[in-house]
C-alpha cells in the first residue's frame, strides 16, 4: 500500500481539476468536427439523454457547453452511420462509447433484475406482443414505435401513462433493455430500433462480438471506477458510484469497497491520495491528469443533467450549488423556471437562468435569472453571461436574445445583449 502524503486541495482547486477532466476548464477553439464530439464522449464516458426540448435536448447541451457551436448532423451521425456511440442505460439513459459495449452487455443479459418491476411483469404476460414486435424489425429492418399501428379503440390510460396505448412502445424498450434490439439511428428525434446483432455487426466490421468473454462484475466494476475518476478527476469514496450507476460487491458498503477501490489505484500508480478543505473523506486524483491547471475563465450553460452536476450531493459538496429541475412542478410551486441552466462562471455554479428557444421567432427568451446569494452582476459576469446567452442562440439557429419580464431586476443584462446583435 502506498504511504504517499496526500495533497491537499482547496475546494476551488478541485473544482478547477474537475472542470480539466470534464473538459470545461478552456474556452472552445474552432467549430468541432465529427472526431472532437467522439473524443468528448469518450472522455465523459457516458452523455445523459432527456428528450425535453424547450431549449434543446440535453445530450446536444452537453457538448455545446464544452465544445461550443458544432453541426448537430455530426452528432447524429456518430450513432448512424457510423456505429462509434450507442444508446444504453448507464447514468441513466445514456450515449455511450460502443467501444464499450461488452461492459454493458452483462446488463442486457441479466434484464431480470434491470427491468422495471411493472415491465418484468407486462413481458411475462404478453410474450405473443414481444415476439411479433421482433419478427417486424427482422421482416421490415430499422423500426420507430411510429411504424407500428395503434388500436384505435384505445387511449392513454394516465396523464403520466409513460408507454401510451401502443403495447408496441412498450415491447420496444423491453428488447432494448434486454439487449434483443439496439438503437440504429434516430429519425426526427424517434429511436429507431434493429436487430442487436445487425448494428453491433456494422460497429466492429463484421460479426457482433461473442458473449463467451464478457468481464466478470469485479472486472466491470474496477474498469467502470476507473473510467469515472478519469472522467471526474477528482473523486472521493462517496462520490464514485453514481455516475455508472455501479453497485458495490453484495457483502461489501459502498463507502469501504469505494475507498478499497480508489486506493488500489493509488498502489498502481492510476490515481493520487488527496483530502478536500470542507470534504470529510479522502478524494483521489487521477494520475493522468496535470496538477498545474489554468485558472478557469469560461462562463458557459449546463443543462440540470450535466455529468458535472447530476450527482446532487457531489455538485452541493464542492460547489455549494442545489441542482434544480422544475419542469415537472406545477407552475405555481416553481422557484426557478420550467427548465433552468446552471451558470458556470470561473469555476464556479454562480447562478441559474430560464431560457426557451422561440424556434418560430429565432430567438431564445431567457425568462428569468437567479444568481446565487453573496454573487453580484459584476461586469466580468455580465459580458460571460451574454456571451453565453449569445452563443447558445447561435447554435440552435436563433438571431436574437431576448430578455423577458421576469429576469430578477437585472435590466442590465439586455443591454449587454445588445452588444451581441
Amino acid at each position: 500500500m502506498s504511504d504517499e502524503a496526500p495533497l491537499a486541495l482547496s475546494r476551488a482547486e478541485a473544482r478547477g481539476l474537475m472542470l480539466a477532466a470534464q473538459g470545461l476548464l478552456k474556452t472552445p477553439g474552432s467549430a468541432p468536427g465529427p472526431l472532437a464530439l467522439q473524443r468528448q464522449i469518450e472522455r465523459l464516458g457516458a452523455v445523459q439523454i432527456d428528450t425535453i426540448s424547450v431549449v434543446e435536448r440535453s445530450q446536444y447541451l452537453v457538448l455545446w457547453s464544452r465544445l461550443g457551436p458544432y453541426d448537430p448532423a455530426h452528432f447524429d451521425a456518430l450513432l448512424s452511420p457510423r456505429r462509434v456511440i450507442m444508446e444504453y442505460w448507464s447514468h441513466a439513459a445514456s450515449i455511450v462509447p460502443m467501444a464499450d459495449y461488452r461492459y454493458y452487455r452483462p446488463d442486457m443479459l441479466r434484464h431480470g433484475a434491470h427491468l422495471w418491476k411493472g415491465d418484468r411483469e407486462w413481458a411475462d404476460e404478453h410474450p405473443t406482443v414481444l415476439r411479433e414486435t421482433m419478427a417486424s424489425i427482422r421482416e421490415r429492418g430499422p423500426l420507430a414505435s411510429a411504424d407500428f399501428e395503434r388500436d384505435p379503440t384505445r387511449g392513454r390510460t394516465a396523464a403520466w401513462d409513460w408507454h401510451g396505448p401502443k403495447d408496441s412502445r412498450r415491447a420496444l424498450e423491453i428488447l432494448w433493455t434486454t439487449g434483443e434490439l439496439m438503437i440504429a439511428g434516430r429519425r426526427g428525434g424517434q429511436k429507431l430500433y434493429d436487430l442487436r446483432e445487425r448494428v453491433l455487426a456494422r460497429a466492429f466490421g463484421g460479426a457482433a462480438p461473442s458473449d463467451d468473454a464478457l468481464p466478470e462484475p469485479e472486472e466491470r466494476r474496477r474498469y467502470l471506477a476507473l473510467r469515472t475518476l478519469r472522467a471526474l478527476g477528482v473523486v472521493t469514496p462517496s462520490w464514485l458510484w453514481d455516475y455508472f450507476r455501479l453497485s458495490p460487491p453484495p457483502l461489501g458498503t459502498k463507502r469501504a469497497t469505494g475507498l478499497a477501490m480508489l486506493q488500489g489505484f493509488v498502489d498502481q500508480g492510476l490515481a493520487l491520495p488527496a483530502t478536500i478543505e470542507g470534504i470529510d473523506e479522502p478524494a483521489f486524483i487521477d494520475a493522468a491528469l496535470p496538477l498545474n491547471t489554468v485558472r478557469p475563465r469560461r462562463t458557459t450553460l449546463l443543462s440540470p443533467f450535466d455529468s458535472l452536476i447530476w450527482h446532487r450531493p457531489r455538485t452541493r459538496g464542492l460547489f455549494d450549488y442545489d441542482v434544480c429541475f422544475e419542469a415537472y412542478v406545477p407552475p405555481p410551486k416553481r422557484r426557478y423556471g420550467y427548465y433552468c441552466l446552471a451558470i458556470l462562471h470561473r469555476g464556479r455554479l454562480v447562478g441559474r437562468v430560464d431560457p426557451k428557444m422561440d424556434r418560430s421567432g429565432r430567438q431564445l427568451i431567457a425568462r428569468a435569472l437567479h444568481l446565487e446569494p453573496g454573487v453580484a452582476l459584476d461586469d466580468g459576469l455580465l459580458a460571460g453571461l451574454a456571451g453565453a446567452l449569445h452563443d447558445l442562440a447561435q447554435f440552435l439557429g436563433g438571431e436574437r436574445v431576448v430578455v423577458g419580464t421576469n429576469h430578477g431586476g437585472y435590466a442590465r443584462l439586455g443591454e449587454a445583449l445588445a452588444g451581441h446583435r
